[in-house]
């Protein structure tokens, strides 16, 4: 495989914090459902119907009511099989006769659900059972689903990392694997096209193992197109390589190569007005320096133009901040990223921590940015 004509080089430190993505081995967050914010839920997310909160056999710890006839919660989390293959669930619940409760698994969280396990009737009596899921993944979606009229409560839905699944115990397979996703070879995934190496895109944390990619940076884009910057189908996985449109990309987008950029300049992982360290010569005014536009941390996924945050620029030149501008007013579009360095339009696109919680998603800037 053609690696990328890539400028930028991520070190490895930066892929390996994805790893070991557990809070030292729970799986989900908020498993006894006590964290609400307002009437909602604050750890799990309503998907459909609606929840009310409620008693349980213990009154002081309460659980959640399944209201309706077709409602839903659901938890994206971050384990990946560098975590674990094997995952053991409790579960308490209070669930009637004509009430039907599963459990949905959704392995690399893109929306396609691999298993669903349907949760028996019960009166508050501890249940537990083993998933054993194929190597490699990365990130599971835990959609918990309620049809028809009786009642559901939820006292407790526990995950946890294990290694007490039995060899014979069949595993949940989510290949041919999503855009972003871990992968072993090419057969791994939909699009055909696995990176094992050269994969330095924001999120992707599976250096060891490979992402799924759209293309592989040689004849595999149609015309007018080229290898770039795609778009995550999650927080669990990667940026990966896609077929974007040649030269569409407006400064301060994130980029992979030179051809991405309306202004032909791919650096620091963001189309920009100039190359790296460049003074002087083509790229910048005599005097003036190229350097990174916003504060990112190391100094990736921000636009490098000539004399950033100098005030140098006149009315009608590119910026990527007002600091850019004679004016102090640099009129584009609001850009925000995650700490990874994906871009984002709320914290629920942006990489879980250790804390099983989502990053901040900050706003750093403006894309196609010009000086009035």
């Amino acid at each position: 495989m053609k690696r990328l004509p890539i400028s930028l080089v991520i070190v490895s430190a930066a892929a390996a914090s994805q790893l070991g993505a557990t809070n030292c081995g729970q799986v989900t967050r908020d498993p006894g459902f006590d964290l609400w914010c307002g009437d909602s839920l604050c750890a799990w997310k309503v998907e459909r119907g609606d929840v009310e909160r409620v008693p349980t056999w213990n009154e002081g710890d309460p659980g959640v009511q399944l209201v309706g006839t077709d409602t839903a919660i659901e938890q994206l989390t971050p384990v990946t099989s560098d975590d674990t293959t094997c995952i053991k669930f409790t579960l308490i619940a209070n669930i009637d006769l004509d009430a039907n409760v599963a459990l949905n698994i959704d392995v690399d969280g893109d929306g396609t659900i691999e298993r669903t396990e349907q949760l028996p009737t019960s009166s508050w009596k501890p249940l537990e059972f083993l998933i054993a899921i194929d190597a490699p993944y990365s990130g599971v979606r835990f959609e918990l689903a309620k049809t028809g009229a009786g009642s559901a409560v939820l006292a407790e839905i526990d995950a946890v990392t294990s290694t007490d699944c039995d060899p014979s115990l069949p595993k949940i397979s989510a290949f041919p694997a999503p855009l972003g996703a871990g992968c072993n070879g090419s057969a791994d995934c939909t699009s055909g096209y696995c990176a094992v190496d050269g994969t330095f895109l924001p999120g992707d944390g599976l250096a060891a193992t490979g992402v799924c990619v759209g293309c592989d940076g040689a004849a595999t884009c149609g015309s007018g197109d080229v290898c770039g910057a795609g778009v995550a189908i999650s927080a669990v996985g990667g940026v990966p390589w896609q077929c974007v449109p040649a030269g569409a990309k407006d400064l301060g987008e994130i980029c992979v190569q030179d051809a991405e950029c309306a202004t032909g300049i791919c650096t620091g992982g963001a189309c920009s007005t100039c190359h790296t360290g460049s003074a002087g010569g083509s790229d910048c005014a005599t005097g003036e320096t190229c350097g990174p536009d916003w504060m990112t941390g190391f100094d990736l996924f921000t636009p490098y133009v000539c004399n950033p945050n100098g005030m140098a620029r006149a009315s009608g030149q590119p910026c990527a901040s007002d600091d850019d501008c004679m004016s102090g007013t640099c009129s584009g579009e609001p850009y925000s990223e995650c700490s990874d360095g994906r871009p984002c339009t709320n914290a629920s696109e942006c990489p879980l921590d250790s804390s099983l919680e989502n990053g901040d998603c900050n706003l750093i800037g403006v894309t196609g940015g010009v000086c009035r």
